[in-house]
Order: C-alpha cells, then structure tokens, then sequence
C-alpha cells in the first residue's frame, strides 16, 4: 500500500495543503481560502479533499503536519484564558518594568502593550531562593492556599509560576505545581521552570505568562481537529509545526505550546533549506510573499538563521525558532495614501475576506494583487482553480478613485504600489542580511513571490533566484518534509574557569535524558542530538551559542569549546580577546529525528493550453509604456529547455514574472533557475 503524509500551511489569505507521497515523491496540492474566524473549516476542507485524491483512504495517511497560526493570534488578539501570575514577593511588576528599551526611543507619548495579566491578579509568594542556590524563604501550604481561593473567586482560568531563581533550584515551583494540580486540578498550570529554565526574570515570566495564556486555545484547536480527524479516518495523526522549523506530537506540546508561536514562516524556511541541499548552494536568502506579509530567512552552509529572542504583539517570548523577519507585504496588502500624500502598502491586508477588490467579495480597498492585474502581470486563469473569478473593472474602478487624490491614474497607482513594495522588501532583506550578501542566491516562493523576485533581486545586486515547482504552496511542502525536533535549555550562569567538564557532562546527561522519552513516541526513526552552549564575555549582556561536539566516551574539551567561542565571536563582532574571562549561560541541547525524505517529482498540472505565439503586455514598476511578454505555461515547460526575459510564466500554484536581462531553464524536479546578465 502506497503511504501519503499532508503538510499544511494557513495563511492570512488562503490555507495551503500538499499530499506527498511517501514513495514516490509525487506531491498533490490543494488550496483553499482561509476560513476566519474558524481557520479549521478551511484545513478540514482541504484534508478532505486531498482524501479523496487517495484510493485507499485516510488508512493511507501517515501524519498531518500542520503549520498553524493559532498561537500567534491568540496572543495578537489578546483572546486566550484569563490568566494570574505567582511570583516571588517584590516581583509583582516585573512584567511591566521590563526593560529599559522603549518602543520609540524619541516618542514621549509611545505605550508598551499591557502585559497580558493584569496587575490585580498578579500574586506574590512569600519565597526566595539566592542566586547561589541558598534558601531565604519557603513557600508555606497555608499561604499558597488563600492564593488559591483567590484565583478561585476572580474565575481565573490558568495560572503562570514564576519565582526569581527557579532555574537554578525548582523546588519551589514544584511544590506549587504538586499542590495546584491536586487541590484545583481544573486549573491550566504552567510553571518557568519547565517552560523556560533560563535567567533573565522579564523575559522568562513573559514567556511562562503567553504559555498559560494560550494553552487553552490550543488545547480546543487539536481536540477538535483530532476528533474531526478520527472522523474521516486520521485518528491521532496531527502534528503541529513549532518555530524552530521541526514538528511535534499534540502530546508533547501540552506543557509547551508556545514553541508554535512563530509556526507559520517556518514551513517555508525548512523546505528552503532542504532545496539548498537538494541544489549545493550553501547560501540562501528565503523570500516568501504570501497574502498577508513578506517573510524574510537566511540561510548559511545550508542552516537558517536560528534564535531564541523574538516578540509577539510587544511581548517578549523566548523559545528556541527560525529567524524569520517579517514585513507587511503581500498580496492582500492594502494600497494607501499617507497624510503627507505619498503611496504606501500595507501593513494591514484584506485577508481572506473580503479580499482584494478584483475577487469580488465585496472588498473595497485595492491590494497588491489589483495592481498586479490592472498592470498586467495577473492573469485570471490562474484563479479558475480557487474558484474565484477575477473582476477587473471593479480594480481598475478602485484604484482609479485612490489615484485621483493625488493626481494619479489607475495604471501609475498599480505601478508606483508595487515599486513601494520592492523597495520595501528589498530594504527589510538588506537589514536582515546586515550588507552581507555577496554569494548568496534568493529562493522566491508563496502565490506572490516570483512577481517580485527579479525587480527585488536587482535591487540587491543578486544574479541566481529559484523558483520552486511548488512556489504557492511551499511552506506547506516544507511542514511535510520536517523532521520531529524537541529542544530543551537550563541555565547555568558560572564563569568557565570555574566550570569543570564532568559538571557540563551532568547537565548535558539530564537533558539528554528529556529528549530520549520524546524519541520513545518515534522508535522507528532514525535520530539526532545537537548540543551547545551560550557563553558571553564577563560583563556582556548578550551570548553565542557555541556547538559542542559529541566525541563519546572521552568526554567534551572545555578549551575546544572557548576556542570556538573566540573565534565565533571574531566572525559575529570582528574582535575577541582570549584573556577576557568568558561566563556560560545556558546548556542546550536539540533533539532530531529525522522523517524520511523521498525525492519530490514535478507536478502533475494540466496545461493552461496557451498558443505559443500569446503575450502580455505588463507595465513593469517605474515605466509609463507597456513591454511584450511572453506568455509560457510551466506544465509545457521541458527540462533544459531555455527561455528568456521579458516572460511571464503561468502555474496553477503561481505567477512567475521574468525580467528582461533574465533567462531560466528548469530541473528535472520542477525547479527553475533564473540566472541575470553575464550568469547567462
């Protein structure tokens, strides 16, 4: 019997599904618009139509992978569990001092968001651990009782622990924990000491405070999928996306969801890795324009850039993820004018409903995607599959009375929005890259992504772009080729000189050990520990994570490890200095097991049947005249077969827009190359 895994991907606009087939390689796309508020609706809807593409049934279906952005919401939205903090007694403002950064360094008037609890339901315990382990004061069952019916009487949903010093001795915590669960089990309990054991009490109670925030939301969305699953035949198959590129069992999420926070751009990202291996190029800039936003990733030596410091809504979460930057540049993005009467675009989009204007949903605001079709580049065919039929006067119409406030016609405002979002994209991928981009070549995906590629890549001085055979549905392909991957941390902030190597090797030992009773869930892959420290120079206020490689039975070298510390920090500052004493910060260690990856075989669509002789006339971003382009239709595309720019190539996934200067040919597997100038 054939095996079939499902990788889905929602985004703001459309929610993305690929059926690959586990021997073969042969993948089945499906796209649906994105049901909102209840983005569920649109993954059942897909789930089930890619069923009925399988002969045997959802008995067929191995795991559905799904990238989500459940979490992201929830906390954007400000819609989870009414939530109360416990915390060491003079820490009960600590999530609203925060830092001393602020949001706009010369705005007097700027605000920090609310922290998510608000004051009166923050709780201080009467307890202290020292920095160095020693017990000051415990928490009394008594006091912790009268909490209790506190939170009781306030109708608090979950509740976030977080005592100062946890990290380093968790008794406390554990004794809230065993007394929560036992007398108020029906509370959502979250404690910091499993969710992030890391210094840094801000950021830490932050994190612990969105986890219980959001597990409630969380735990509805899969307890619904899962039985909505069990009823066409996928019973305990879902997996979730997290936001360091791997999936994860519902099970194993359960303390943790908020590791999913950032899943969405992540998919992407992993599939753009594993193209970078597929190709030999180390170095990769991920480009993904879907409808609501442009996500940005580099990829070094075939690795996308990884953190664990990011924000959601102005709230500072630590977990361990892609390093996506982010923009509002897509193809919902709405098109304005500014007080001062410049063309802007986006942040905000049309999303899904109503849309841009062309889709005739009532949208009134025009979008990108209008500019594409009133300049040219758009063409209904492309839509026919979504059911959705392309209204051009009603963009035209729209645009038109935008344009007449400051002096524009429809065809300058289409044209002026999308240089606006070049630039825009351009600018975001050159920060992210901080100038380092000699040698590197673009990958461009998502429904809008190949639009933009030549104009942005020109912008960058990049000469190489692929364009994947399953561009619009990309990141859903990237969740179904992930692996399972589970990172644990602990602190341990001590200077290295007075760290021993047996000491790491303990801690290293009991992480270990975490990660192997999640590889129990997987016995029949094959997997993968990574480990690593965090060290810093005495004084820093920022670490590197340093590699530490697994030599067996001899045991890790401590002056390997501060070696490649100097020399990482020589290649991230441009300096070290091998007699400052350098501290260790956490111990980390990541957890793989690896899904099988069958190599993918290009896609199946019928043709658009379009003559060889057809053109598009597109008006390119900056020029008033109209340029010939070429029409191709990718299914007729042959393997090698060259062509050249200006060209516009049609897929029933995406629209690839060729520049002049530019020539392609494509790969046995689907995917096209663009090479500028003198690459040719």
């Amino acid at each position: 019997m054939q095996t079939f895994r499902i990788g889905v991907d929602v985004g703001g606009t459309f929610t993305d599904l690929v059926l690959l087939n586990e021997k073969t390689g042969e993948v089945y796309e499906i796209k649906v618009l994105t049901t909102s508020p209840n983005p569920a609706e649109g993954v059942l809807d897909a789930i089930c139509r890619a069923i009925d593409k399988i002969k045997e049934g959802g008995e067929a279906v191995r795991a559905v992978f799904h990238g989500t952005t459940i979490a992201t919401n929830s906390l954007l939205e400000r819609r989870g569990a009414k939530t109360a903090l416990i915390t060491s007694r003079g820490c009960r403002d600590v999530l609203e001092i925060g830092r001393q950064i602020r949001p706009s360094l010369f705005d007097w008037n700027a605000e920090k968001p609310p922290p998510l609890v608000p004051r009166k339901w923050r709780y201080e315990a009467d307890e202290r651990i020292m920095s160095d382990g020693t017990v000051l004061a415990s928490p009394k069952k008594e006091e912790i009782l009268d909490l209790l019916e506190k939170i009781e009487a306030e109708g608090i949903e979950a509740v976030a622990v977080s005592f100062l010093f946890s990290f380093i001795d968790n008794t406390h915590e554990a004794f809230i924990e065993e007394l929560i669960k036992r007398k108020k089990p029906h509370l959502t309990l979250c404690i910091s000491s499993k969710v992030l054991p890391e210094y840094r009490e801000y950021e830490r109670t932050s994190t612990v405070c969105a986890n219980a925030f959001i597990t409630g939301v969380l735990n509805r969305y899969t307890d619904r999928m899962n039985q909505a699953l069990s009823e066409i035949g996928l019973a305990e198959k879902l997996r979730l996306l997290q936001s360091n590129g791997g999936v994860a069992t519902v099970e194993a999420l359960k303390d943790r969801w908020i590791t999913t926070v950032l899943s969405g751009p992540s998919g992407g990202v992993t599939a753009s890795s594993y193209l970078a291996k597929q190709k030999q190029i180390p170095n990769l800039i991920s480009m993904d324009i879907g409808g609501t936003s442009c996500d940005i990733c580099l990829i070094k030596d075939y690795l996308a850039d990884w953190t664990v410091e990011s924000s959601i809504g102005g709230l500072p979460i630590r977990s361990p993820m892609i390093d996506v930057k982010s923009i509002g540049a897509g193809g919902g993005s709405i098109i304005w004018v500014d007080s001062g009467g410049a063309l802007r675009v986006g942040p905000k989009s049309t999303g899904s409903d109503p849309g841009p204007v062309c889709y005739g949903k009532g949208g009134q605001q025009p979008a990108i995607t209008d500019a594409h079709l009133i300049a040219g580049a758009v063409h209904p065919k492309s839509f026919a599959d979504k059911g959705i039929k392309i209204d051009f006067k009603a963009a035209q119409t729209a645009l038109k009375e935008l344009g007449r406030t400051i002096g524009l016609s429809a065809e300058e405002v289409a044209t002026g929005a999308i240089e606006v979002m070049n630039h825009s994209i351009a600018h975001a991928i050159r920060v992210a890259a901080m100038g380092e981009l000699g040698g590197f070549a673009m990958v461009a995906f998502g429904g809008a992504g190949p639009l933009h590629a030549c104009p942005v890549a020109e912008q960058l001085g990049i000469d190489r772009i692929l364009l994947p055979d399953f561009a619009g549905v990309f990141s859903a392909n990237g969740a179904a080729l992930a692996d399972y991957r589970y990172d644990f941390v602990q602190g341990h902030p001590k200077r290295m000189d007075e760290v021993n190597e047996s000491e790491l090797e303990d801690i290293f030992k009991r992480l270990v050990k975490m990660g192997e009773m999640k590889f129990k869930e997987l016995p029949s892959l094959e997997n993968r520990i990574d480990r690593s420290v965090e060290l810093r120079y005495l004084g820093q206020s920022f670490e590197i994570n340093v590699p530490v490689a697994d030599k067996g039975s001899s045991g890790l070298n401590k002056q390997d490890i501060l070696q490649r510390f100097h020399r990482l920090h020589e290649e991230n500052y441009g300096y070290s200095d091998t007699r400052e004493p350098v501290e260790l910060v956490n111990v980390r260690i990541s957890c793989f097991a690896m899904t099988p990856k069958p190599k993918l075989a290009r896609s199946r669509y019928e043709p658009f049947q379009i003559s060889n002789a057809e053109t598009a006339d597109i008006l390119a971003p900056g020029k008033r005249v109209r340029i010939s382009h070429a029409v191709i239709d990718r299914a007729q595309l042959k393997p090698k077969e060259r062509f050249f720019g200006p060209c516009l190539i049609l897929s029933r996934n995406s629209t690839t827009l060729v520049s002049d200067g530019w020539s392609g040919s494509m790969d046995e597997d689907g995917t096209i190359e663009l090479l500028k100038g003198d690459m040719q």
